[in-house]
């Protein structure tokens, strides 16, 4: 008689719901911890970009100084960038830095263009706008933190900067002198830079390695509204009230702190051709990322008096360039000595360590990271 064949019987069963709910809570809960770890360092290789661009920036600086002897000045007349004259002419000598040092970055081609364009162009005109020299990006000079940095800026679409080049602890930033009866608000740029000043490297005795040259900026996406990337308009910062505190006081919007009360239409960080201060430029007076003030005079390229910290999207601080070519990366706690104090026409900063890292002879030789 045949044998009955015997089979063995498999349990199986499908997952429950419960059990589905589970791995899926697990597999967030992975996910939660893995992503600031993944966003920590894709923001470690943005900075460490933005520092590769500022060590592009300054030594371009470097090379220019070989060429011509001197540094070139925070905002410049196109056509005589090369002498200590201010003359009216084509783009309103609101020419920045940047420009004059495109052909020691590899942008020969460009500045090429610009010269032709201001050549082209009648007295105070605007020739650019529109045209590939304006709003073509230059990705040497743009930071990847700043989000904003890569879209085309609200004025005419044109081509943002991330730099900005150092103005020192000097809150006076116009070429007129006739403006303001105060002597001592009245000190103009101590920085390696400054407006229509072309300025030697020897002027650097505190040392190459103790004075700041760049560092950071950022721009609004739709202009200027936010603390960060906007300017306040203050009153105060004028004259004989030329001093840093009440920028630290202005107000913000209850509803949104980083919102200004009291913004103003300025072009910081949008346009990368303009030298103006408020545009351009830094000043080693309130820490990093503190808020930026203007004497809110009616016209932006006539605003005499300003405190323009330098700002970034890095958490902790600024990427700054020193006159040496390095790089390093300064705390928002860095020692600014007291706000309330005037500036100074010589000697050493009241503005503390950063201060002193600001003035390239004010007697100080202290280097802090």
């Amino acid at each position: 008689m045949q044998r009955p064949i015997c089979s063995l019987r498999r349990d199986s069963r499908a997952f429950t719901l419960v059990e589905l709910l589970v791995v899926i809570a697990i597999i967030g809960i992975l996910i939660g911890l893995l992503l600031p770890a993944v966003q920590a360092a894709r923001e470690a290789a943005r900075r460490m970009q933005c520092t590769n661009n500022m060590k592009q920036y300054v030594l371009a600086i470097h090379n220019y100084v070989d060429a011509n002897q001197v540094l070139p000045a925070s905002r410049m007349n196109f056509y005589n960038y090369n002498t200590n004259q201010y003359t009216d002419a084509a783009y309103g000598g609101f020419v920045s830095a940047t420009v004059a040092l495109l052909p020691y970055m590899e942008q020969q081609p460009r500045y090429d263009a610009f010269v032709q364009l201001a050549r082209n162009a009648a007295n105070n005109s605007w020739p650019f706008a529109n045209t590939p020299v304006f709003t073509d990006r230059i990705e040497t000079i743009l930071c990847p933190s700043d989000g904003a940095a890569r879209m085309p800026s609200p004025h005419q679409n044109m081509a943002r900067t991330s730099i900005c080049v150092s103005l020192g602890d000097g809150m006076w930033h116009n070429a007129r002198p006739d403006w303001g009866e105060s002597g001592i608000a009245k000190v103009d740029s101590r920085g390696l830079f400054a407006p229509l000043a072309w300025r030697p490297l020897a002027i650097v005795s505190d040392g190459t390695s103790n004075t700041v040259a760049i560092s950071e900026m950022i721009g609004d996406a739709n202009g200027s509204t936010k603390v960060k990337g906007g300017v306040f308009k203050t009153s105060s910062l004028h004259d004989g009230q030329a001093k840093p505190a009440p920028c630290l006081t202005e107000s913000r919007r209850a509803d949104d702190p980083t919102q200004l009360n009291s913004g103003t239409d300025t072009w910081r960080a949008l346009l990368w051709t303009d030298g103006r201060s408020v545009n351009a430029g830094f000043t080693t007076v309130l820490p990093p990322n503190s808020p930026c003030c203007i004497y809110s005079w009616p016209n932006i390229e006539n605003y005499a008096w300003g405190v323009f910290s330098p700002q970034s999207n890095h958490s902790g601080g600024v990427n700054v360039g020193y006159a040496d070519g390095s790089v390093h990366f300064i705390s928002d706690t860095i020692d600014c000595g007291s706000p309330n104090s005037y500036g100074v026409n010589s000697g050493k900063s009241p503005y503390g360590v950063w201060g002193a890292l600001g003035t390239p002879q004010g007697g100080e030789t202290t280097q802090s990271m």
